[in-house]
């Protein structure tokens, strides 16, 4: 199922999940309908790096989108779409939700931090905005640390879609940010 090997993941809920997890991959997407076998879906290794993904207690699409320039994002942003668009009714229904999780940076001025690309962000939800969603309260973020400076913790960098159970639950470097 997964090209990605468990132990390349840090410790977490990812890592716990894997054996029923598709795991998407450095500028990657993937849809993923859910089953007792197949019940999860996440990335890891964010940094710089956006996720989008819209998800339902049936299945999801996650997008591990680089960012490698605004043409770039604008065509990882239009295979999403490829990938979101055929299933939007079937999977997602009227309640078609998307999340965003972004990296911010250290602006080097005491506790503030800012957008790390914050263009790659606009492109993200502009291309969401003509997809028919809204993404403007579903943003989610995450602190991008220096690697020398960066601590280890389970979770890091990482993003799941547990729907196990037929339960929704949405981790962001395994803190709970949406249940439904």
């Amino acid at each position: 199922m997964n090209p990605i090997k468990k132990e390349d993941l840090p410790s977490g809920l990812l890592h716990s999940a894997f054996d029923r997890a598709h795991v998407v991959f450095w500028n990657d997407m993937h849809f993923q309908q859910f089953s007792n076998e197949t019940s999860a879906i996440g990335t890891y290794a964010l940094r710089a790096c956006s996720v989008v993904l819209v998800a339902s207690p049936v299945g999801a699409v996650l997008a591990h989108i680089a960012p490698l320039g605004d043409e770039y994002v604008r065509r990882m942003m239009d295979r999403f779409n490829g990938l979101y668009q055929p299933r939007a009714v079937s999977h997602f229904g009227a309640d078609r939700h998307p999340w965003v999780v972004i990296g911010l940076m250290h602006t080097g001025d005491g506790d503030a931090y800012t957008e790390a690309l914050p263009d790659m962000n606009l492109i993200i939800n502009e291309r969401l905005v003509a997809m028919g969603l809204q993404p403007s309260s579903s943003d989610y973020k995450f602190k991008v640390r220096l690697a020398q400076d960066s601590p280890q913790f389970p979770g890091k960098g990482t993003v799941l879609v547990d729907a196990k159970n037929g339960v929704l639950k949405i981790y962001v470097e395994d803190q709970l940010v949406h249940s439904s």
